[in-house]
């Protein structure tokens, strides 16, 4: 495992609770933390003299608005700090094949997030397209010069099992991009199995578990 991450999208915490569990997860040395748009400001000089990086997750967790509001979601996020971008897929777009409207989604927020210095990951949910569909997305993706995605939106349970196998084959599939693993995990036979499994790395939303993970991420 070469990163190691940890989101933080609890809709009903207020400023105290994002802080405190940010700061464990600086101490914890994790590579990335990511947090919703309007918990950016709050966070921000949490990370000012750590290497974490500062993420955000935009159109979270379904990808159905509409790609101008996408665009504007995106440069308020840039503006309050994000470095990294996690888009979620625009599922409407992509379910009716609207592929046309999902380049214009990439080449936008790829040039957005590259004036602002920053880098644009997409979140392609496993569980929402088919298998044919879930490779032609990564691979229109990938050819944006776009080197990470994630295979779920881990809004709802995600069986750790069923994302690493996604996962694998993806990167399998299309080699030439970085899959960052994030299902949940929550005892220890699951945590041995994210150990002992050859990916990328994982991002988790469960402060025990990055814990428990952090002090074996290379």
């Amino acid at each position: 495992m070469n990163i190691l991450e940890y989101g933080y999208y609890d809709v009903a915490a207020n400023d105290i609770e994002v802080k405190q569990n940010i700061a464990k997860a600086v101490k914890l040395s994790v590579d990335v933390v990511s947090v919703l748009p309007s918990y950016l400001r709050a966070i921000k000089n949490l990370l000012k003299d750590s290497q974490t990086i500062l993420s955000t997750v935009i159109d979270y967790p379904f990808g159905l608005s509409s790609i101008e509001s996408r665009r504007v979601e995106t440069e308020n996020a840039l503006k309050a700090g994000a470095k990294i971008i996690e888009l979620v897929a625009p599922n409407h777009a992509l379910c009716n094949k609207k592929y046309d409207k999902f380049r214009k989604d990439i080449n936008e927020q790829k040039a957005l997030c590259d004036r602002h210095n920053a880098e644009l990951r997409y979140i392609i949910d496993y569980r929402t397209y088919t298998e044919y569909m879930l490779y032609k997305i990564t691979t229109m993706v990938a050819a944006h010069q776009i080197d990470t995605i994630y295979p779920s939106n881990n809004y709802m349970l995600d069986n750790i099992v069923d994302n690493l196998i996604a996962s694998m084959m993806i990167a399998k599939k299309v080699p030439y991009i970085n899959v960052v693993v994030n299902g949940n995990a929550w005892n220890e036979k699951q945590l041995s199995l994210i150990e002992k499994t050859d990916i990328y790395g994982y991002k988790t939303n469960n402060i025990l578990t990055l814990e428990a993970l952090s002090s074996n991420c290379v």
